[in-house]
């Protein structure tokens, strides 16, 4: 199905995503050359019957010249993921892959993929430009000139736009189930936008009585039915016509993470205000406390039920900061119908109770929420955490599995089971005390100090950024969620930022075919700084460091395993195998160290080596699970007789 295209784009997701990845694709076999397409997927019987064929809303010659419609999901193992791989490397890098045969999948739906050498106005230009070839049915075209008459009417001046997202969050099973708080935003936040600015505000939403909930008669809040002739209108036409009214307007008070906005603003050139981060600081903490408030003592006041549980995850996270948890918890722990509804409230309760101080408490809200059997996969990790920090081993929901360290290890890799603020405080803990978790890692005691911040949440104590300590070890993180974050957040410059004069003076030393003096102290933050330019892709540089390091402090396991790391990265895998074996050779102990050549080995499908290493690894340490997740990933490789990303599935460990 995918034969012949170097660029493949797919989501199973609505049509403003969908617009995303295929501009996306557009922009990028543009602009290198290669042949690339959207696949469309077609399920009259799947979860968006509305978008079954885009024929039905844009033009057909332009559905001919860039979409495939298929069945079902196209093949795509064997191929990269795009956005993961794009923020580590140039242009020419990813056209040096194209012309090997690389060949990538985009499924990104909320931004422009670009490259570490691309500007963001240079990428945003050329999707623009793509997205002026969107063509729509001749019957579209008029829908869209009529609702631009009506608007103009109005009068004010150029609109701005809410973005009100509910619809199957709050009601339909099983997104209810979960809190989606980068797609979902209080009606607190939407009216302080409204009340900052002036002018008819255009409302947008999935459930047109929720907007009528809100506006609470506000004249200048004009719903988006009242534009369009919604009853003689598929919901795919509708999404569009929307879609390209919201371009048209100056500002869109919406959800951080919400595609079809970002879909508008790339379409067109209106500005997203991403609620409720992009708040003045005063009018954003009224609004949070307006909203605590109201979940508190006026519960029945939200739209639904539905409402008020997607509301509690925003007020939880205020009463934790401003020192309410107790009140919150005391206000909801009782309320068994809405917890059993909507379960990841637990995980809220759990979370506002610990941070609280009340370790009993959280742990039985821990596992009350882990024994509902609605409780989604995403939200059990956090009540995980909280068994784990409470005197539990963060494994089932009675805490059964292996300790503290090992606990700790196997969330901080395995996909997203690091999300929350329990994570980051253990990690500083664990780091400060030399505990076993740190020797595996190799983590040097030197870069507590630079890198611990004060902890947010608890407004004590101190937390550890969980990117410092994954930095030597990125292979084990393979699902392009947090492949993206560890390369975006923080940037480059942040990273080496705390070390910029100093690594500047070495490297001008070393550039200069000198031998700078190396300090003891100075090893730690400059092999570290080596592992950050590796992964963002400056692989000159950090060889440069690292081979001094090397001959200046001979036979150190981070040392070579970093090498190998590098070398991994340039595509010299007999290379990095010589490093990684040094590495062994050095600690032939150290359990990591042993998953990552099994890890290595697995992705060369040398199946004896990587069982080799994976009993070694589980001799050494036999709590460790995330050996076990390596071993049913290599299990799954040998059944299928194929080659496959076997280390793929270390993403799927939580």
């Amino acid at each position: 199905m995918t034969q012949g295209q170097a660029i493949v784009g797919f989501r199973q997701d609505r049509i403003g995503a969908r617009l995303i990845c295929m501009l996306n694709v557009m922009r990028l076999s543009r602009k290198f050359g290669v042949p690339g397409r959207y696949f469309w997927l077609s399920q009259p019987d799947g979860p968006y019957p509305e978008l079954v064929d885009p024929r039905d809303f844009l033009a057909s010659e332009f559905v001919a010249a860039h979409i495939d419609i298929v069945a079902r999901a196209p093949e795509r193992s064997g191929l990269r993921n795009l956005p993961a791989a794009a923020p580590g490397m140039n242009g020419a890098g990813f056209a040096r892959t194209l012309a090997e045969g690389q060949r990538y999948e985009c499924d990104a739906m909320s931004e422009i993929v670009r490259f570490m050498d691309e500007s963001e106005a240079e990428a945003a230009e050329g999707l623009r430009a793509a997205a002026t070839e969107l063509a729509l049915s001749p019957r579209l075209t008029r829908a869209l000139a009529r609702a631009r008459r009506i608007l103009a009417g109005v009068g004010g001046g150029q609109p701005l736009a809410i973005h009100v997202r509910r619809g199957d969050i709050l009601d339909g099973d099983p997104w209810s189930y979960s809190s989606w708080a980068s797609k979902y935003v209080p009606d607190e936040f939407f009216r302080t936008f409204v009340a900052d600015r002036e002018g008819p505000v255009i409302a947008f939403s999935d459930t047109p009585a929720a907007v009528g909930h809100l506006r609470r008669g506000d004249p200048r809040i004009l719903p988006v039915n009242e534009l369009l002739d919604h009853g003689r209108l598929s919901a795919a036409e509708r999404d569009l016509l929307e879609l390209l009214l919201m371009a048209g307007c100056a500002e869109v008070g919406a959800p951080s993470h919400s595609a079809f906005s970002r879909a508008a603003a790339m379409i067109g050139h209106c500005r997203i205000v991403a609620l409720p981060g992009a708040l003045p600081a005063d009018a954003q903490l009224e609004s949070y406390d307006a909203l605590l408030d109201r979940v508190i003592a006026r519960p029945d006041s939200f739209f639904a039920p539905g409402d008020l549980a997607q509301s509690v995850s925003y007020a939880a996270r205020h009463a934790a900061s401003c020192g309410r948890g107790t009140e919150l918890v005391d206000a909801l722990a009782g309320r068994l119908d809405l917890l059993e509804r909507f379960p990841f409230l637990y995980r809220e309760l759990a979370l506002l109770a610990w941070s609280a101080g009340r370790r009993r408490q959280a742990r039985e809200l821990a596992q009350r929420g882990l024994a509902v059997p609605s409780m989604r996969n995403r939200d059990k990790p956090q009540c995980r955490q909280v068994l784990l920090v409470t005197g539990g081993r963060g494994g089932d929901a009675d805490g059964s599995g292996g300790g503290l360290d090992a606990g700790f290890l196997d969330m901080l890799f395995a996909g997203r089971a690091a999300e929350g603020p329990i994570m980051p405080g253990l990690a500083h803990r664990l780091m400060r005390e030399g505990a076993a978790a740190g020797r595996a890692l190799g983590f040097a005691p030197e870069l507590l100090a630079v890198h611990a911040q004060p902890d947010p949440v608890r407004g004590k104590g101190r937390i550890l950024p969980l990117w410092v300590l994954r930095i030597d070890w990125s292979e084990f993180v393979r699902d392009p969620g947090p492949q993206r974050e560890m390369l975006l957040w923080p940037d480059l410059w942040r990273k080496l930022e705390p070390f910029g004069e100093r690594l500047a003076g070495i490297e001008a030393g070393l550039a200069k075919g000198g031998n700078p003096v190396l300090d003891d102290k100075d090893a730690a933050w400059l092999g570290f700084c080596a592992s950050v330019l590796r992964l963002h892709g400056r692989l000159n540089r950090a060889f440069a460091i690292l081979h001094w390091l090397d001959a200046a402090r001979p036979g150190r396991m981070l040392t070579r395993k970093r090498l190998a790391d590098a070398c991994f990265a340039a595509g010299n895998r007999k290379a990095g195998w010589r490093w990684l074996d040094a590495a062994l050779e050095t600690a032939p102990d150290q359990p990591l160290l042993r998953l990552s050549a099994a890890l290595r080995a697995v992705e060369g499908q040398d199946r004896a080596r990587a069982e080799a290493h994976l009993r070694a690894a589980e001799a050494v340490w036999p709590d460790l699970r995330l050996t076990e997740t390596l071993h049913r990933a290599l299990r799954r490789q040998m059944r299928a007789g194929a080659p496959a990303d076997a280390a793929a599935d270390v993403a799927c460990a939580g």
